[in-house]
């Protein structure tokens, strides 16, 4: 459980931090103010969709990453990782909800949903209920064949 809490606040930093670096990048090239959560300030329509599918997939490599380190439990890691993205995603709706148009907000949290049901898709390896009991019986099995094939 520890490694599943600890995998998901990291996962959840590696969102954070490649959401603001690329955020950081865009204003540097185009000599605009850092703005944190907004999208449509930037001038054209290329800034807001880039910064839109930059989100999602920010959330699928920590997702990946989160479910990764926490492969102990990962039904707990990937549902404490979606929980920390729901709560970034609605901090940032509802920030921009009064000043802009909320249509990438909720194309980004629509993304980030999406990205983490990839990242569980792509790292969850289900067990199989029962391996034990097949290796078990398989090697009764193969002893049983070998007592009755040799020769007396």
């Amino acid at each position: 459980m520890k490694k599943s809490i600890i995998g998901s606040l990291i996962g959840f930093f590696i969102v954070l931090i490649i959401d603001l670096l690329s955020r950081v990048v865009i204003a540097l090239y185009m000599k605009e103010d850092i703005l944190m959560f907004s999208y449509s300030n930037y001038p054209g329509l290329l800034w807001p969709v880039l910064l839109t599918f930059i989100g999602g997939f920010s959330s699928l490599f920590g997702g990946m990453f989160a479910l990764t380190y926490g492969r102990i439990n990962q039904v707990f890691t990937v549902t404490l990782f979606t929980t920390f993205i729901l709560l970034l995603r609605y901090s940032q709706i509802h920030v921009l909800y009064e000043t802009e148009t909320i249509l990438f907000p909720l194309l980004t949290f629509t993304l980030s949903l999406i990205a983490v049901f990839f990242a569980w898709k792509i790292i969850h390896k289900p067990k199989e209920k029962g391996s034990e009991f097949k290796t078990e019986e398989v090697q009764k099995d193969s002893t049983f064949r070998n007592e009755v094939n040799r020769p007396h």
